[in-house]
């Protein structure tokens, strides 16, 4: 192969890199449209927090998380619209991106809830989520199953940062 040659498939593959790369970023600027308030959420309900647990709360910190959560979203989104671009099934990107915004959202109602003095298992909403799904359709979530889901913390001993009980 000759040097010609050889740049020739060089930028016909850089072109097809950089044609896939561009149609992968144009299809997820309206998911990173819902990323966005997501991480503002989680960053100011984790704040909040983790003050509710006297927790020494530093912003350079919080916001160097929030950051690399953020970092971390675009990969997200650029594996999704990939996947979707690869395999002609745009339902594919909906599933993973449905998968992480929903971890992300039960988050920010987990970090809402401890804020707010209620204890959140989200195991337990899985567990009653994934064990309502097998059952008939029809089914009543019954008061004992949500009590193993939400839990009021009245009787819980809150710690200063010293390790000293309050």
């Amino acid at each position: 192969m000759t040097e010609e040659s050889s740049l020739v498939v060089q930028g016909s593959a850089a072109t097809v890199a950089i044609a896939f790369l561009q149609s992968a970023v144009l299809r997820m600027m309206p998911y990173a449209w819902v990323a966005l308030p997501l991480v503002a959420l989680d960053l100011v309900y984790g704040i909040r927090a983790a003050r509710y647990r006297k927790e020494r709360v530093r912003l350079s910190t919080a916001l160097r998380r929030s950051t690399t959560k953020l970092f971390t979203y675009t990969c997200w989104l650029v594996l999704a619209s990939s996947v979707a671009i690869s395999f002609h099934k745009e339902s594919l990107e909906w599933i993973i991106l449905g998968v992480v915004f929903l971890n992300e959202f039960l988050s920010i109602i987990g970090n809402y809830l401890e804020c707010k003095g209620v204890d959140f298992s989200i195991v337990n909403l899985y567990k009653l989520v994934f064990r309502k799904a097998g059952e008939k359709v029809g089914v009543e979530i019954s008061k004992e199953d949500v009590d193993e889901i939400v839990k009021p913390r009245h009787n819980m001993k809150r710690t200063d940062g010293d390790g000293e009980v309050s």
